[in-house]
């Protein structure tokens, strides 16, 4: 009975590995999400004086992202944010661009390499799906990389 006890367990261990692979390979095999980004162009009111004081402008609206799991089960997601240009154009550095989630109040300069923004697990069907934020964003000022001048002339008559 010895031989064939360990020829079952042999049986039943080579199942039990064969069968882990299968249900660990076959989430990461088929995993499809779609993200949807609404509200994608960002513009910045013509600053005031008052924004000068405050050193900052806000857009005038931000970009909303909402994470939909399509097929497989369970998943971490991760939404990032990094600028694709250098600077802002002007002598403007791209670190005077901040971001923010709507529901944290700590802001962000934006960098060349990618942020998180927000990270979930979801399940599909069920926790956090689909799930949604939106980011806001917002210009540095100073009075000295504004870029115009503004020139005081008096004469006497």
């Amino acid at each position: 009975m010895r031989a064939l006890q360990r020829k079952l367990r042999g049986v039943s261990t080579s199942a039990a590995i064969w069968l882990a692979l299968v249900l660990v390979a076959s989430p990461l095999a088929a995993q499809k999400t779609i993200l949807t980004l609404t509200g994608g162009t960002i513009t910045f009111p013509a600053p005031t004086a008052a924004d000068y004081i405050a050193g900052f402008v806000n857009s005038t609206t931000g970009v909303t992202y909402t994470v939909d799991a399509q097929t497989g089960t369970s998943r971490t997601t991760t939404i990032s944010i990094r600028s694709t240009s250098a600077d802002l154009g002007n002598g403007k550095v791209i670190a005077d661009l901040e971001w923010r989630r709507s529901d944290l109040a700590t802001w962000n300069s934006i960098t060349l390499t990618d942020a998180q923004v927000e990270q979930k697990v979801v399940i599909r069907g069920a926790l956090n799906d689909p799930w949604s934020n939106t980011i806001f964003f917002r210009m540095v000022l100073n009075w000295t990389s504004a870029n115009y001048q503004i020139t005081l002339s008096q004469t006497v008559p």
